[in-house]
């Protein structure tokens, strides 16, 4: 049997599954003649709120280890910036855990099930619709990218057209996401762990044996080129320079804490106790899998496959095709096969969380809203069920334009931080006015989106001083400034009053 025929039947294997534990779920629903209710459609979206602390970490940890984030795009950073690339997306991450673990009681006491939810309960319904169609598009442009990063690896291995693989990897997540709802994507969150554990350790494993078979590991760290970006050694811990490492956190840590799929994780858990508890379980995976085993694979693949020149090759597609060149070049057949089901499970998890995200965002948050001030009696749960397969489509269809993960990371992160950490704020803040919350959200918006079509076409750098312009993130920070002056800047009528 072919090689491509066994890749097939595995990725088949893995498919039928996960659809299988989605219509586990719907008929276990079905099964129970619940009467729909608003109720029923939380326990779509929260799973009822019952999740203890290992399924709580474990779909934490499922949804950060993806294939565009902490494979493709974690790996690509450390071929290019060595081990600085730890302040670009390992640190930034770890922090942010720390403040989840210490935010969490706040969290749940708030008893809001998302952030627009809580904007509403502080400044009404119109604010809730503000901030949910942002957050949809954030989720939106993430759940492309997964789309856009598994395909890349995966066509070239199953000898597909890259647009089949993207709608195939589409259609299982929409039909298990359709079915399930949240609990389907919990449920296959914890397999996909397992699958993607086991896809970047042997990975490592693979990427290790053979830099240190040629030379042992002391030939190996004497042999190893500078990195591509910097121009000097891989080991130098600050190599990427302060400028980027300031901007990176200016744009990670602000949006990163009011983050939705980790917000929605940390309410579906039974208990304050069990969400924390569950976010150290995701802070030691994080340690793992987004710092460690990223480290082994980057620096390995820049000693196989290093510079020329300073440029890199172009088999490895600026550094995004590095899995897919070890995997063809020295992983066993066999072991693909698995390592082919693993990297489906790590690029379906994230899909399924940003796609569900996403849902929330347009049926709980802004759909279902509408639909009650207008007194239409409509079947939620159905309702949420076809805005989640809407969801996924959606996505697939960004996943056609997609380029860049390195602009999309830092674009969507940035409207984050620009967009809705300061709404966030204003719930605690009672001499923050529902004006100037609305304000924000849409001057911080639109002067992302503004702002950086004028820095990735150099109009900004007359500007910026060189360090800033040097970053490429320079957009963030301007958008950040305007959408904090909308902020603070005095509401008119609560002066006149």
């Amino acid at each position: 049997m072919q090689d491509t025929t066994i890749y097939w039947l595995g990725l088949a294997a893995y498919s039928i599954f996960v659809l299988w534990i989605g219509w586990r779920g719907y008929k276990r629903r079905h099964l129970a003649d619940q009467q729909v209710s608003n109720q029923d459609n939380l326990d779509f979206w929260a799973a009822g709120r019952s999740l203890g602390a290992w399924s709580t970490g474990l779909s934490i940890s499922a949804s950060f280890m993806s294939i565009s984030w902490s494979c493709v795009y974690a790996v690509q950073l450390v071929y290019w910036y060595g081990v600085s690339s730890l302040w670009l997306l390992a640190i930034p991450w770890l922090l942010v855990m720390a403040c989840f673990y210490l935010l969490t009681p706040a969290f749940r006491r708030l008893g809001a099930f998302s952030q627009p939810e809580m904007l509403a309960r502080r400044f009404g319904p119109k604010a809730r619709a503000y901030l949910a169609l942002p957050l949809a598009f954030v989720f939106l442009v993430w759940g492309g990218a997964e789309i856009f990063a598994a395909a890349q690896i995966l066509a070239p291995i199953l000898k597909a057209p890259f647009h089949a693989i993207l709608l195939a990897i589409t259609l299982v997540v929409a039909g298990y996401s359709f079915l399930g709802g949240f609990a389907a994507v919990v449920s296959t969150d914890k397999l996909q762990f397992a699958l993607v554990a086991f896809f970047v350790g042997c990975i490592a494993w693979v990427a290790g044996n053979a830099a240190f078979a040629q030379q042992g590991l002391s030939g190996f760290l004497a042999a190893l080129p500078a990195s591509p970006k910097t121009g000097v050694s891989a080991f130098r811990l600050f190599a990427a320079g302060p400028a980027l490492v300031v901007m990176t956190l200016l744009t990670y840590l602000p949006g990163w804490i009011v983050e939705t799929d980790v917000w929605l994780r940390l309410q579906a858990a039974s208990s304050v106790r069990k969400a924390r508890q569950g976010v150290i379980i995701a802070s030691v995976n994080s340690v793992i899998f987004l710092a460690i085993l990223p480290l082994v694979i980057g620096l390995t693949a820049l000693y196989l496959y290093p510079p020329v020149a300073g440029e890199i090759p172009a088999a490895l597609n600026d550094g995004a095709a590095i899995f897919a060149n070890l995997i063809r070049d020295f992983t066993p057949p066999l072991l693909s096969v698995l390592l082919l089901v693993g990297l489906a499970a790590a690029s379906m998890s994230t899909i399924d969380t940003c796609s569900n995200v996403m849902a929330l965002s347009l049926s709980y948050d802004w759909l279902e809203p509408h639909l009650a001030r207008k007194n239409e009696k409509v079947d939620l749960e159905k309702t949420a069920r076809f805005v989640s397969l809407g969801a996924v489509l959606m996505a697939y269809l960004y996943a056609t334009f997609t380029e860049s993960l390195w602009d999309i990371f830092y674009l969507s992160s940035g409207i984050l931080t620009t967009t809705v950490f300061l709404p966030i704020v204003a719930v605690f803040k009672s001499s923050i006015t529902e004006r100037q919350t609305k304000r924000s959200v849409v001057v911080g918006f639109t002067a992302t989106i503004s702002f950086y079509f004028l820095e990735s076409r150099g109009f900004l750098e007359f500007l910026e001083p060189e360090w800033l312009a040097e970053t490429g993130l320079g957009y963030i920070g301007w958008a950040f400034a305007m959408s904090l002056i909308a902020f603070l800047l005095p509401d008119r009528q609560r002066v006149s009053e």
